[in-house]
């Protein structure tokens, strides 16, 4: 059944990707995480996207803009070398998180009713370091997280590049990087049973879907092909960071609330076993607090508690940070009624 899905979907997605121009792979994201673990699916997605990347190039050969790829690459190769090496050592959805918002920050160019004019510099007139700062930039995302080709959309586009021109050069920019994860991957011992059943069945989704979409591409008029990419930005976006944060939910315990207590508005998010909240009140400044427990607190803050009110029972201690001062806050039960005693650290 997973295996299905991702068949689905991945059919779909990249289907969607020939016509705007890329996003497949951050649109599979959420889908493989639910089947892999979140450090194999961008190997998974590697699979799969390589294969994408080689048929657009067998499909769109004649229509890459050279110049862009010739500045693009030298930066992009380091940068995946980097991303694929930290992948061992980061959790790749709280920077999916990032670029979920990113990618939603295109919302009113997706629906700004002109075309969007982003053309500038001629391709033949881009600089080398600001190609190669980008192609770095771009490699390590997509070695870290398995595909944000999309995110750079709005790179092509702003160097006037047709909407074939900016299939094939996204191609021919990423079918070395995707060349030189794969080896990473095997190398760091990603590629497992389970990965490559996964990308196998997006490769052959992907091939079946830029073959039929092709014909469809030559329909779009270059305004609306840009409004399809940044459309499928947008999308990409919502699925992204609906599943970053469901997922970093599940794991890592992320999550927030708001309650009044003591008659303070707390907002409090929790992140593992570890909390920290946003004081709100109404005649102060806002505060930042933390629980401690009392094992941890200094010496002279334990003290200051034993000489309160032993027949009030301490609900919480929490450690407090404003501006300019620092102290802990004692909560106490009072027959029902809770109260607080600050004690300067």
């Amino acid at each position: 059944m997973g295996l299905l899905l991702i068949f689905v979907v991945a059919l779909l997605a990249f289907g969607l990707s020939t016509l705007s121009g890329g996003g497949a792979g951050l649109l599979l994201l959420p889908v493989l995480a639910r089947v892999l673990p979140a450090s194999s699916v961008p190997a998974a997605l590697t699979v799969g996207t390589a294969t994408s990347t080689v048929s657009k190039l067998a499909l769109f050969w004649r229509r890459i803009a050279w110049p862009v790829t010739r500045r693009f690459v030298p930066g992009a190769v380091p940068g995946v070398l980097l991303g694929a090496y930290l992948l061992k050592y980061l959790n790749p959805l709280y920077l999916e998180v990032f670029i979920g918002l990113f990618l939603l920050s295109n919302l009113p160019a997706a629906l700004r009713r002109s075309a969007p004019d982003e053309a500038g510099a001629t391709p033949e007139r881009a600089g080398w370091l600001k190609l190669s700062i980008i192609g770095f930039l771009a490699g390590f995302l997509s070695g870290l997280t398995g595909a944000v080709g999309l995110l750079f959309n709005k790179f092509y586009f702003r160097y006037g590049l047709s909407r074939d021109e900016v299939i094939a050069t996204r191609a021919a920019n990423e079918v070395l990087l995707h060349g030189i994860k794969l080896g990473l991957y095997l190398y760091l011992g990603l590629l497992t049973g389970p990965v490559w059943r996964a990308g196998a069945v997006v490769a052959v989704a992907a091939v079946l879907a830029t073959a039929g979409a092709k014909r469809l591409v030559k329909y779009l008029s270059e305004s609306l092909f840009q409004r399809i990419g940044y459309a499928a930005m947008v999308l990409s976006g919502v699925f992204m960071l609906g599943s970053a944060t469901q997922e970093l939910r599940s794991t890592q315990n992320l999550r927030a609330s708001t309650r009044v207590f003591g008659g303070d508005l707390e907002i409090t998010g929790w992140w593992r076993s570890t909390s920290l909240t946003l004081e709100l009140e109404m005649d102060e400044s806002p505060a930042i607090e933390q629980p401690v427990p009392l094992a941890d607190l200094p010496a002279s803050v334990r003290a200051a508690i034993g000489r309160l009110p032993k027949q009030r029972p301490i609900v919480k201690v929490e450690e407090v940070w404003k501006l300019n001062h620092h102290y802990y806050e004692v909560y106490l039960n009072d027959q029902g009624r809770v109260y607080s005693v600050d004690i300067p650290d």
